[in-house]
């Protein structure tokens, strides 16, 4: 099958998230199972300088004008690959759109050009699948970005011999961002005015790209099982919860997979030990050398609590800051990695000023130093408010590392909680209210089992033999793709 992958991130090239971490590993999988995938992200000035950081040579394809509606834009179309593949990647250049210090950042001015950029983007996909001569079968969109492909799909563009054969799939990977803005924004678009309805771009008298992505589109999908279902309800459904059970018959929950090149303790080469399932002396020597290098003193028998997060409220930090003192003197450290809102960053480092001996706060983000702490904790502390699907939690059971999660999303679709009586597939610990005592509570009853160490070790080992690799998500892709053309 000959399937276009659109997305706005590709990781490891230009990403903000797991939509980045989807789009680089999910075409591995479907290309390993013989489909003929092809790629296109905007060319982000991080993807420029991802490429010059690591020597990629990236090819001029073709230099055109494009023209819809009453504007015309340049396009310059570059070729490269996936990395680590033969996977072709196109890059769809515009250095007005897309030469910017963040990959969303507004104009210098602070205008919000988001929608224009991104319509102007969907049909540089367009027009480079006719410029290499790709004739998709599916054209797989992400988020709001690239909803606008659905709409032209149905609009008439597969009266273009290049797309006469092609169907759309639309995976949602936030609810929560949905590209809204104002009425006048739609005549940006290229679309007949026949669009401008509640059954596809409008919604409430704006526009809403994601809206008509999900009813437009043949098939759509999101991240995790359990939150296909949460978003068709009012609390998770962010306003559109009654437009996703209208097109329930369509829209399915698929769990994101990792890399798990990238991600086996095996052959980690950011670790200063390896590690397998049953052989953990290396988890051990990476506890002592992150304890150590980080200034806590190695304390065996001390549980080691992660956490590596944007600190926004989206991850829960208003359950974790009122109790985080608690949870360092009822007996744990704890490392924390991330970044966000400033008032996190700010009340998290007074919080490591005050538990000097317990307690480290990194602002900001290194990868290896994420891998690192994936390795060297015991438990990785997860409360988010929701959480499409989530991949930290399944990093750190590769890593035997077990889970504290608040129970939403695709939180619930990967780890199990104990309870214990299920200690022979039991892979975490879990809370469901999201408030700071029941964040506590299961953080405590996940230190009062760590106590018991041969528990601990099969809990770990549960964790660590889950298949959370691709393959098995790629193969539920596939089934997607075929009802697309029914």
């Amino acid at each position: 099958m000959r399937i276009l992958f659109a997305t706005s991130e590709v990781s490891p090239i230009a990403k903000t998230g797991g939509l980045g971490d989807v789009c680089g590993s999910l075409p591995k999988a479907l290309h390993a199972l013989g489909h003929d995938v092809v790629l296109f992200m905007p060319y982000h000035r991080q993807a420029r300088q991802w490429f010059e950081k690591n020597g990629v040579e990236v090819e001029h394809v073709a230099s055109t004008p494009m023209t819809w509606s009453n504007w015309t834009a340049d396009l310059t179309l570059l070729r490269t690959t996936l990395p680590g593949t033969e996977i072709p990647l196109y890059c769809a250049a515009n250095d007005y759109f897309f030469d910017r210090e963040q990959i969303y950042a507004n104009r210098t001015d602070g205008f919000d050009d988001s929608i224009e950029r991104f319509a102007w983007f969907c049909r540089a996909v367009i027009r480079g699948c006719e410029l290499i001569e790709f004739e998709p079968e599916i054209i797989h969109a992400h988020d709001w970005h690239t909803a606008l492909l659905a709409a032209y799909l149905d609009s008439g563009l597969r009266d273009s011999p290049a797309f006469r054969d092609a169907r759309s799939v639309y995976t949602i990977h936030n609810l929560n961002y949905q590209g809204v803005a104002p009425r006048e924004k739609f005549d940006f678009l290229g679309l007949h005015s026949r669009y401008w309805i509640p059954e596809a771009i409008e919604h409430f008298g704006e526009v809403n790209l994601m809206k008509g992505g999900i009813l437009l589109a043949d098939q759509v999908t999101t991240v995790s099982p359990h939150y296909s279902l949460e978003t068709q309800t009012p609390p998770g459904g962010a306003g559109l919860d009654g437009v996703l059970r209208h097109v329930s018959w369509k829209y399915s929950g698929i769990v994101n997979g990792i890399d798990p090149d990238e991600w086996n303790p095996a052959t980690d080469e950011r670790l200063p030990a390896n590690f397998e399932p049953g052989k953990l002396h290396g988890k051990t020597i990476c506890k002592r050398m992150l304890t150590k290098e980080l200034g806590l003193k190695y304390k065996p028998k001390t549980p080691l609590i992660g956490i590596v997060s944007r600190l926004v409220d989206q991850k829960g930090f208003q359950l974790v800051l009122p109790v985080l003192s608690n949870i360092v003197r009822a007996g744990a450290q704890m490392i924390i990695l991330g970044s966000g809102e400033p008032h996190y960053e700010e009340l998290l480092q007074e919080a490591a000023a005050e538990h000097r001996d317990t307690l480290r706060v990194i602002i900001g983000f290194d990868n290896a130093l994420a891998h690192q702490i994936y390795a060297a904790s015991d438990m990785l502390l997860m409360p988010s408010m929701y959480e499409p699907c989530g991949l930290n939690q399944m990093y750190a059971s590769h890593y035997g590392t077990l889970p504290i999660v608040r129970l939403t999303g695709g939180l619930v679709d990967t780890v199990l909680p104990f309870d214990g009586t299920n200690r022979a597939e039991a892979t975490g610990f879990a809370f469901g209210p999201p408030n700071p005592t029941d964040l506590y509570l299961a953080t405590w009853i996940g230190m009062l089992n760590f106590k018991d160490a041969r528990l601990w070790k099969t809990l770990q080992a549960n964790g660590m033999e889950i298949d959370f690799s691709w393959d098995r998500s790629a193969k539920q892709y596939e089934e997607v793709y075929r009802r697309a053309h029914e």
